[in-house]
């Protein structure tokens, strides 16, 4: 049996992708914060922390740090907690994008869905898959944030893994090994109740791609879920390019 995402799926699966999960809209906002969190907390997001720090150790104004006081020291911790609070801002506002209405009326398996999270076997599964979905939601968050800052010019050369070719970062991503281990887990189990929950799942997912707010998407980019964060990056002495 072919390793399933649907829990990976967004806006439209292509303009918020990782944001918001087929669970989503089950979820309650505490959820979504603590599933940011928990994504930073990973080795995946701490990797990508350290390397905003290095990026802000090279950018941010020389004065500026001395006038404020700030070590290049205490960037990397600083980048962290701007990346953190508004990934979660990101991830709240792409929760939005749903209408809550909409997707209750086209999926009515939500009761079982919540309660066959419980079940061994799919608590088993869920706890495999979260490294991937951690990672999948941080490099949203980050190519989102890069497209903001390139767009509203701020000096600051962070960028995805990918976009960077960062072999050594890209390779700390878990998700395709952890594809194949859910693979493998499912094929293994032969679990009907796991069996059950990824149908479910499967049901959510397009329910969830069908109450999208479409005029809303229209009108507004994922990047534009960052708009003010150069505010706080002006804070840690990074500003706008000429």
């Amino acid at each position: 049996m072919a390793f399933r995402r649907p829990f990976l799926a967004t806006v439209l699966s292509l303009a918020f992708g990782g944001v918001a999960s087929a669970q989503g809209l089950l979820t309650t906002p505490a959820e979504r914060v603590a599933h940011v969190r928990e994504a930073f907390d990973s080795a995946y997001g701490k990797a990508l922390t350290a390397e905003l720090g290095k990026a802000l150790r090279r950018d941010a104004d020389p004065g500026c740090l001395q006038a404020k006081g700030l070590q290049d020291s205490q960037l990397e911790k600083l980048g962290r907690d701007l990346l953190l609070k508004w990934g979660i801002r990101f991830s709240e506002g792409a929760i939005a994008f749903f209408d809550t209405k909409a997707y209750a009326e086209r999926f009515s398996g939500a009761d079982e869905f919540k309660r066959l999270e419980q079940n061994a076997d799919v608590k088993e599964y869920l706890a495999i898959a979260a490294p991937a979905r951690q990672a999948t939601l941080l490099d949203h968050i980050i190519e989102n944030f890069r497209r903001y800052v390139l767009i509203s010019r701020i000096k600051l050369t962070f960028a995805p893994p990918l976009e960077t070719g960062n072999a050594e970062l890209v390779a700390k991503n878990p998700t395709e090994a952890i594809e194949d281990a859910l693979d493998k887990f499912v094929a293994d189990r032969k679990s009907a109740a796991l069996d059950r929950y990824l149908d479910l799942s499967d049901e959510s997912a397009a329910a969830l791609k069908a109450s999208i707010d479409k005029g809303r998407v229209l009108t507004t980019s994922p990047h534009n879920l960052f708009e003010g964060v150069e505010t706080d990056l002006a804070d840690i002495c990074i500003g706008r390019r000429p």
